[in-house]
């Protein structure tokens, strides 16, 4: 059955007042004056619900608040928003339950107004479309409520112009989306499919231009191809074998020379460790020489000092001092012990004892350091006889052993060393050739993934003819709507008219085999088919149980059409399609209507809204009248 989407009222709040305005039965009228604001009424409408608005500077100056309750699918909600907030604070009336703030702009922690009011209608709430209907890719436009919205509000600015903003290229692809949609001749699922396919397309595209510009490099650096690779793979891998085996066998011979030296290289290992125990011994004796001589000297020196100092003795001896010889004081009435020195008062006895006693420790301790030095003296020169023996012998061993190496060992080191370098220019080829085949290959990969692409989107596309074909059944409804478009146009009594019709392509109106745009402005032509083409698509939905919603909304079809007693005709007519479709379908359609003035028998019958300069729309805020700056 149709969406069902039900505006209950709304309330307008300015700093001083506050004003309800209810929207009774299956159809409202909303009249009065020029500039009275009933155009802003119904914008503040779409403004409540969390969408952009066309509003005068008058109303954004004087409306503080907007609050809407309106009927979807069945529940009630209560929109509030400020003016100029980007939120809007939406309430279920009858849980109580605060199921808002929503977004109106896209902010990452609040749920969108838009998706959420399709996700209520039971819709996609992230439905995507490609941005493009012919080749599509993946890049995609997303479709909102107010996409919808404009299906249900024909607004005073295009009403004349355009048929739900068929004039905009990107607000016409989601027209047709939308209607698509509508009429069951498209799905969510096969729009997925497209959008996915799209992608595939996209990424195949991307992946021959790489592989394309792949191409153009490896022919530009002269690379050979695929077969000349693995030619020249070929022939240099088995260089690389053969150098590889005369390597192992060079090494090998080296080995087995290096092996047939071994006693030779032992002997000078053996010289070198007896040499070096040599020295070590001879420098440990030489030390010892050089101490033994240094306590030889002092000994003699102290030898020499104790024989001075005999001498001295004996020589003083037999003298008597009767005066000190340093202070010159007399000595001789000085009283002394008994064998004393009258002037030092030492036993004069025990100085020559000790003298005595000094003189042998001294030449004992001489004796015998001349005789350890003369055994040290004998075995460093033994020492260094066998050390210049050990040096000849390592001298002659070293160059038989550097003779050996060089006419044995060194060639075979330089051609070890060439096989090793012609080895690592062989692998660096080899590499290098491994590179220009992973290049190759990476190109050749890039075209498999890029076939293997066309092949999912090929996959895709099968299943989107699949879809297709089980809506393809639903395309009878274009004809089906062409027939209700006709017979509403033909309703309104048009002198003009001889036919009316709908594209099957773009499902825009056409009448007399002319596109809306081809139509004239004069005679209200466009106003009259817009009008007619809304009114056929809410009828066709409400017979046939269309998710489309059983709403619309008109803003001044009557100014519109004009003021000659033929355009108050038409006028008059337009009003009694109103009046028949709410007759037929009674509650299941919502019909508002603005206008400057209604016909009788429509005012007469169904509740009005109606305003004036005294009692405008918005409260406190009383327009002076003609002639001067209108609140609308």
């Amino acid at each position: 059955m149709a969406s069902v989407i039900r505006i209950k009222d709304i309330t307008i709040k300015t700093p001083t007042h506050r004003a309800t305005y209810p929207f009774d039965g299956p159809l409202t009228l909303i009249t009065g004056s020029i500039g009275v604001g009933k155009s802003s009424l119904l914008e503040l409408l779409k403004y409540g619900l969390g969408g952009s608005a066309k509003l005068m500077p008058a109303i954004r100056a004087n409306v503080a608040t907007v609050e809407v309750n309106a009927e979807f699918s069945g529940r009630l909600y209560r929109f509030q928003r400020e003016m100029g907030d980007t939120k809007v604070d939406v309430l279920d009336v009858l849980s109580g339950e605060i199921i808002g703030p929503w977004s109106v702009t896209n902010r990452k922690y609040m749920p969108k107004a838009s998706q959420q009011l399709l996700t209520i209608l039971g819709l996609p709430a992230d439905l995507r479309i490609p941005r493009r209907r012919v080749r599509p890719t993946s890049d995609t436009v997303g479709v909102s409520f107010f996409d919808l919205y404009r299906y249900i509000y024909l607004g005073q600015n295009e009403i004349d112009t355009s048929v739900v903003g068929h004039v905009d290229k990107n607000l016409d692809n989601k027209r047709r989306a939308v209607f698509e949609l509508l009429y069951g001749l498209n799905s969510p699922e096969l729009i997925n499919l497209a959008v996915r396919k799209g992608e595939w397309l996209d990424k195949e595209k991307s992946l021959r231009s790489s592989a394309a510009a792949v191409k153009e490099f490896l022919l530009q650096a002269n690379e050979p191809d695929m077969d000349q690779l693995r030619r020249l793979g070929r022939e240099a891998e088995a260089e690389l074998e053969s150098a590889r085996g005369l390597l192992i066998a060079v090494r090998d011979d080296s080995e087995a020379l290096l092996r047939s030296q071994r006693s030779l290289r032992d002997r000078v290992s053996r010289l070198r460790s007896a040499l070096t125990e040599v020295s070590a011994s001879s420098d440990a004796i030489s030390g010892d020489i050089h101490k033994s001589r240094s306590l030889l000297a002092q000994l003699r020196l102290e030898q020499e000092a104790l024989g001075r100092a005999d001498v001295a003795r004996h020589a003083l001896s037999g003298l008597e001092f009767s005066v000190c010889p340093r202070c010159m004081q007399d000595v001789t009435a000085r009283v002394a012990p008994s064998n004393c020195c009258t002037l030092c008062l030492q036993p004069e006895e025990r100085v020559e004892e000790d003298l005595a006693g000094e003189a042998k420790r001294l030449a004992s301790q001489i004796a015998e350091t001349e005789s350890l030095l003369a055994e040290d003296e004998e075995g460093f020169e033994a020492r260094r006889a066998e050390r210049r023996d050990i040096e000849a012998d390592l001298a002659e061993a070293t160059m038989e052993l550097d003779r050996s190496t060089a006419e044995l060992i060194t060639p075979r080191l330089e051609e070890v060393q060439s096989l090793s370098m012609q080895i690592a220019r062989l692998e660096a080829r080899i590499e290098q050739l491994e590179a220009s085949s992973a290049r190759w290959s990476n190109y050749k990969l890039t075209l498999d993934e890029a076939d293997e692409a066309f092949r999912s989107a090929s996959a895709l596309d099968s299943k989107e003819q699949e879809l297709q074909e089980s809506l393809a059944a639903n395309r009878v409804r274009l004809d089906e709507l062409a027939e209700v478009f006709n017979a509403t146009v033909r309703s309104l009594r048009l002198p003009w008219y001889q036919s009316a019709d709908i594209d099957r392509e773009t499902y825009m109106p056409v009448v007399n085999g002319g596109q809306f745009d081809e139509l004239s402005v004069g005679g209200a032509r466009k106003t009259i088919v817009n009008l007619a083409y809304h009114l056929a698509n809410l009828q066709y939905a409400l017979e046939n149980d269309l998710a489309y919603p059983g709403l619309l909304i008109v803003d001044s079809p009557r100014k519109n059409i004009g003021q000659t007693a033929e355009d108050s005709a038409v006028a008059n007519e337009v009003y009694k399609a109103f009046a028949r479709l709410v007759e037929g379908f009674g509650n299941s359609v919502q019909l508002i209507v603005a206008d400057n003035s209604v016909p009788g028998f429509v005012a007469d019958s169904y509740p009005e809204l109606n305003f004036s300069y005294e009692n405008p729309v918005v409260p406190g805020a009383p327009h002076p009248g003609e002639g001067v700056e209108r609140v609308h």
